[in-house]
């Protein structure tokens, strides 16, 4: 049963069992090699997710900041808008008051007895006219 291998397939054997073990070697070197690759790559890809993460938070923040800006560029504008209608209504206002004192001066030039004989006409008690709320102009004085 035992038989006895000649010292050629002996030899071969050898080679063989030679060259599988070189090959195990090279295979769990590379294996070892792979899996430090492998962590390496790993971390790498973790780096890179939090600084996309920041990117992501930046680009979103500098987008904020955009329309932040827009609104106050916009803020701006109605705000000149305003003061310009502010003005066009000083404006308007005092053309209007200007408008409205000069037949307060004349009203105001006229004798005061002229005034209460028109007002005596129309028969309105002595003493009524002017009435408390006199004179129209709330800057000038009935006398």
């Amino acid at each position: 049963m035992a038989q006895a291998l000649s010292e050629e397939e002996f030899q071969r054997m050898q080679a063989q069992l030679l060259e599988l073990r070189t090959n195990n070697y090279q295979l769990s070197d590379e294996l070892r090699k792979n899996g430090v690759e492998l962590t390496s790559l790993r971390q790498k890809v973790a780096y890179l997710d939090k600084e996309f993460s920041k990117a992501q938070k930046a680009l979103s923040k500098s987008k904020k900041a955009q329309e932040v800006e827009v609104l106050l560029s916009e803020n701006e504008m109605l705000q000149a808008k305003l003061h310009s209608q502010e003005e066009d209504f000083r404006l308007q206002n005092s053309t209007l008051m200007a408008e409205f004192s000069k037949p307060c001066r004349n009203a105001m030039g006229k004798k005061p007895g002229s005034s209460q004989l028109s007002v005596r006409a129309r028969g309105i008690p002595q003493g009524a006219w002017p009435p408390p709320s006199w004179p129209p102009c709330r800057w000038q004085r009935w006398s």
